[in-house]
């Protein structure tokens, strides 16, 4: 109660002003109908292709009604389509924090920090649909953040591993993440918090972020439970591939792989350049930009790892979409369109052909329809749930099947559950999914019903909500994320034949 009694609040024709005391001075935020949000607080700081250094508490009254930078990028899906994303810099590793304006419980608020995602490339921390109001509302604090994107977060360079003390490289987004856990760990207790209830969750590539740092050894001990929202352990590149990617990188850029002080003399313009345009065709796993198997933040591959036990005491939560991949409206016309073709788009893959066709054409009579199932399922759908498999922990899943029906032709698409879980189901371009009076009330519905669930586990208490308990994986059923909800047989031994 001393540091809610210390609280300081205005009340003017703008939304009310919040000054929260801090043992370095204060950081000035807004109330948010009962919730004090901070954006923009600096965690750490960071030099092109370095290991970042974290920071403490801003010294002195620090202004965090506004969001921070965003790192360097081209924008996310959603940004593309016209969603808010801050001024860019280098200059980028900060967090936002939403603490609830009531008495903390004993111990201090559950924490929930989240990753967003972006395919590695795009995305920001504070973004409207992330915004933490309504989670917080429900008695936790929640915790969003930048990290590097795109070459800056994830290009493995062997001119910065020979500058490494432990010859790191290919991991800075990764390491930034790592940095504002620690600050969470460290400084959380000054917001209410708990730090040994801190709960990591992620989306996309914030979950494939959150289920490798399950395996690292320098994230052990910073969360204690964990929640993928759509991403699996096997988005990593080993050194060899990301030095290869490097050096023809180099070629294009005009810098040797081995001449560090060329590499960040770049202009970030020129550094995004691999990143503009859209290929409907480009297959996500080849992307260059993932976290690297360096032998220093990740230490293997993290499947395995999780298989031998990594993170084996962490309870896990975990599940995907059923139409993650409808979303590539072009593939109709850019993809297979028979079953021939369908059979050197598998081969393409990596995956066998001639299996491929037999098991799609069993389930569907359209090869396009197939092919968005497969797209689905070899990238998010079957790596979540073989990643809940491997976990040797406690673990239980998901599976979203709601398609909200203004947007029936995307069925239950690829992020539909972001804004499900914040509660933003107004903000743009999330507003197209739940713009009608129908889509707007199941909206509401469903998201209540998962804010109860993923704050019940971060809180440690019992996954029972609205009289719907939550299955555990082993009983051989889902939570069944619709309206109305239920259970669901676990999709993964007929959907994923073809990738275990």
């Amino acid at each position: 109660m001393r540091r809610f009694a210390a609280l300081l609040v205005f009340f003017g024709l703008a939304l009310a002003k919040v000054v929260w005391p801090t043992p370095t001075g204060a950081l000035v935020g807004t109330d948010v109908g009962g919730v004090a949000r901070f954006y923009g607080i600096p965690y750490a700081q960071a030099e092109r292709f370095a290991r970042p250094r974290r920071l403490g508490l801003p010294k002195g009254v620090f202004d965090a009604r506004k969001p921070g930078p965003a790192c360097p990028q081209v924008g996310s899906f959603e940004i593309r389509l016209g969603g808010f994303l801050p001024r860019q810099s280098e200059d980028c590793l900060n967090l936002n924090v939403w603490v609830p304006l009531k008495a903390r419980p004993e111990g201090g608020w559950p924490v929930m920090v989240f990753l967003h995602g972006g395919s590695f490339t795009g995305g920001s921390g504070a973004e409207p649909v992330y915004d933490g109001a309504k989670l917080a509302r429900e008695g936790v604090i929640v915790v969003t953040l930048n990290y590097r994107l795109g070459p800056f977060g994830f290009l493995a360079l062997p001119a910065a591993a020979a500058a490494d003390p432990d010859k790191s490289t290919g991991n800075w987004g990764l390491l930034d993440q790592i940095a504002a856990l620690r600050w969470v760990k460290q400084h959380i207790r000054v917001f209410g918090g708990d730090p040994a209830r801190v709960t990591l969750f992620g989306e996309s590539a914030g979950a494939m972020s959150a289920c490798v740092l399950m395996t690292s050894p320098l994230a052990k001990g910073l969360f204690s439970r964990v929640i993928l929202q759509s991403g699996g352990c096997d988005q990593v590149h080993d050194l060899k591939t990301g030095y290869a990617y490097a050096r023809k990188l180099g070629k294009a850029l005009g810098c040797d792989a081995e001449d560090l002080a060329c590499w960040r003399a770049l202009p970030v313009e020129k550094l995004l350049k691999p990143l503009q345009g859209f290929n409907p065709r480009f297959d996500f796993k080849k992307g260059p930009f993932k976290p690297h198997i360096d032998g220093y933040a990740l230490t293997g591959d993290p499947e395995a790892l999780l298989e031998e036990g990594a993170g084996a005491g962490i309870p896990m939560l975990a599940g995907a979409n059923r139409d993650e991949y409808r979303l590539n409206l072009l593939l109709p016309f850019v993809g297979p369109r028979d079953w021939q073709a369908f059979a050197a788009w598998a081969k393409a893959r990596g995956v066998d052909p001639k299996r491929a066709v037999a098991l799609y054409r069993a389930r569907f009579a359209d090869p396009v329809e197939a092919v968005y199932a497969f797209e689905t399922e070899r990238l998010l759908l079957c790596p979540t749930y073989r990643a809940l498999r491997k976990h040797r922990g406690p673990g239980r899943g998901y599976y979203l099947t709601y398609h909200p029906r203004a947007l029936d032709f995307a069925g239950a698409f690829h992020s539909l559950d972001v804004p499900l879980v914040f509660g933003t189901l107004d903000t743009w371009p999330a507003w197209l999914a739940f713009m009608t009076a129908e889509g707007m009330e199941n909206g509401e519905r469903l998201g209540w019903l998962m804010r109860a669930y993923w704050t019940r586990f971060a809180k440690g208490e019992p996954l029972i909500h609205a009289r719907m308990p939550w299955p555990e994986l082993k009983e051989g059923y889902l939570l069944r994320l619709d309206v109305p909800w239920g259970w669901a047989r676990d999709p993964y031994p007929e959907r994923c034949a073809l990738f275990r």
